[in-house]
């Protein structure tokens, strides 16, 4: 499948020469840049269709829905993400694995429990016969909790750690290098979009405590953030361009530029973004979701 390139613009600075001590916590993360298109069960894809095993049973949520009679059906979940390991290198898949798949209920009480998500590993070679037909929910709580099926074009970016997240002498020598413009956060540490991997930003409620696994209390990791928008008004100097915009994307208008920044038509939080939390013990571990 033929996708369009997209390009994160180089950041004005490389912070890690400035502050020589963050050079021990850089990250790789993996923009998607998802688009919509007609993506099939071979391809990864945000919102497409899974290369999902005929004789497993499709997972559906059994969560209390509502008032109505039909709430007390299960309701099937429905695909966010699938990720074929071939078209991420740079991303490091579990052992035994080159298949990542996401899904979860569309229609939830906001809270996210983990009966609401599930994440499934495989090798894609053990699945010689696909599931034709995957049911559909018979209940949306909202269209935005659907993602339109988009294909990705991955980019490898190298990202810091949310400011939070840094013994606190780094944090101060990223205060002092700054001159006023939080360009750390908007522009040089976490991408905006949907990305596998990296870190994400608590920008809206703060950081408190690290994510950790429910089942076992071991630290938790990002696999997969969803974002409400590809890019927003982020920059890396003041009054500069979004940093997290597509080289090739700036010339967008209206309806093209609209297409580019949502893609996925998923709404996030507070119309922000959120991830995928994965057990770094034990990947077969619930997974969990944090929004912002």
């Amino acid at each position: 499948m033929i996708r369009m390139p997209h390009t994160t613009r180089p950041p004005i600075v490389d912070i890690a020469e400035a502050i020589p001590e963050l050079a021990a916590h850089a990250r790789t993360a993996i923009r998607l840049h998802p688009r919509q298109g007609d993506p099939g069960p071979d391809d990864s894809s945000i919102g497409g269709p899974l290369r999902w095993p005929a004789d497993e049973p499709w997972p559906f949520c059994d969560d209390p829905h509502g008032p109505e009679p039909s709430a007390d059906a299960p309701v099937a979940m429905v695909p966010i993400a699938q990720i074929y390991a071939a078209d991420v290198p740079a991303y490091p898949f579990p052992q035994g694995s080159d298949l990542l798949q996401i899904l979860w209920c569309p229609d939830h009480d906001g809270d996210w429990p983990d009966e609401t998500i599930r994440v499934r590993w495989r090798r894609a070679a053990d699945v010689t016969a696909v599931l034709a037909d995957p049911p559909a929910p018979h209940m949306v709580e909202a269209e935005w909790l659907v993602a339109a099926p988009c294909v990705l074009d991955p980019e490898p970016i190298t990202e810091y750690p949310y400011a939070e997240e840094l013994p606190r002498q780094i944090q101060d020598a990223i205060k002092e290098w700054e001159t006023g413009y939080p360009a750390y956060q908007y522009g040089l540490s976490i991408a905006s979009g949907c990305k596998l991997g990296g870190g994400m930003a608590w920008n809206v409620t703060d950081m408190g405590e690290s994510p950790e696994c429910a089942q076992c209390g071991a630290p938790s990791h990002l696999i997969l953030q969803l974002d409400s928008s590809e890019w927003g008004g982020e920059s890396d100097r003041d009054g500069g361009p979004p940093r997290w915009r597509p080289i090739e994307d700036t010339d967008l208008h209206d309806d093209a530029r609209l297409a580019a920044i949502q893609p996925t038509g998923l709404q996030i939080g507070r119309y922000s973004h959120g991830g995928f939390f994965v057990c770094t013990a034990d990947h077969r571990h619930p997974a969990t979701f944090h929004s912002q």
